[in-house]
């Protein structure tokens, strides 16, 4: 049973309305999160009627990302095989890489609304959803029935939250469950939080052992001093607040051509 009740669904949904009207609406109906995805949804130009997705058939199915969430949506896919619910992994620009559901129905409906691998579900192309709001937000989303800005979404609910490389803070994409709204609850979101996590612990364990080494020195340091600091590979750069308030470009081009023992010696005590 969907934890969004059905005179909810329909005032959001009028809300929606008065909305496409004028974005001038202040409603407390409708969450600040899922007013300004609205927002940026109208900005980008996203039809409120039409779902045109962009393709791109070559996927990067043998990528990290795929390799370290393969054995987290095999699980998920058996634990979730007699519910009516998909788990979709995405990139960061929201490419559809992997989807799994065990229902037929429910596949008919996906294909329906072009949430397949290949299609990209960004917010800049089909609106306020779980998977395109958390890359927006960089956040864990969740969007439920008509809180979606498309009309065609409507009677899908959406949780995503997204996967980060540990080691530099950048995002790999999203894992989004996403069900009709009539199914959904609020564990959605738990769940897909507890896989992005895996998933993130699973990529950390496919880095480099030196880019592992690197993070601890990194974490250690920082827990030791109140200082800058900034962690230097060949192709990895890590700072805390404090050394990226104060480094400009011109010194992490610097540090980047000095020796690694160098570098160690002149950031170990703050810039």
């Amino acid at each position: 049973m969907s934890d969004e009740p059905e005179d909810t669904s329909k005032l959001l949904a009028h809300v929606r309305e008065r909305f496409l009207e004028s974005d001038d609406l202040d409603s407390p109906e409708v969450r600040d999160r899922i007013l300004a995805s609205w927002r940026r949804s109208q900005f980008y130009g996203v039809s409120v009627d039409e779902l045109a997705p962009p393709y791109r058939p070559e996927t990067e199915m043998d990528s990290p990302l795929v390799h370290a969430a393969r054995p987290v949506l095999d699980r998920l896919e058996s634990a979730l095989a007699d519910a009516p619910m998909s788990v979709i992994l995405t990139d960061a620009r929201g490419y559809v890489l992997d989807r799994r559901a065990g229902e037929p129905a429910l596949i008919r409906q996906l294909d329906a609304i072009l949430l397949a691998p290949g299609f990209s579900y960004a917010e800049e192309f089909v609106g306020t959803n779980g998977i395109g709001t958390a890359i927006e937000e960089r956040r864990s989303a969740r969007v439920f029935g008509s809180e979606h800005f498309s009309e065609r979404l409507q009677v899908m609910s959406c949780a995503g939250t997204p996967i980060r490389n540990l080691l530099n803070g950048r995002l790999e994409g999203v894992i989004d469950l996403t069900t009709r709204r009539t199914d959904a609850n609020l564990l959605m979101q738990a769940l897909a939080q507890e896989a992005a996590a895996e998933i993130e612990q699973r990529l950390l364990q496919q880095s480099s052992e030196r880019e592992q080494t690197l993070l601890r020195e990194f974490l250690a340091a920082n827990r030791r001093t109140a200082n800058a600091v900034l962690a230097l590979s060949e192709d990895l750069v890590m700072t805390n607040d404090l050394a990226d308030r104060s480094l400009d470009g011109a010194d992490l081009l610097r540090s980047l051509h000095e020796p690694l023992d160098e570098r160690a010696t002149r950031f170990s005590g703050g810039v």
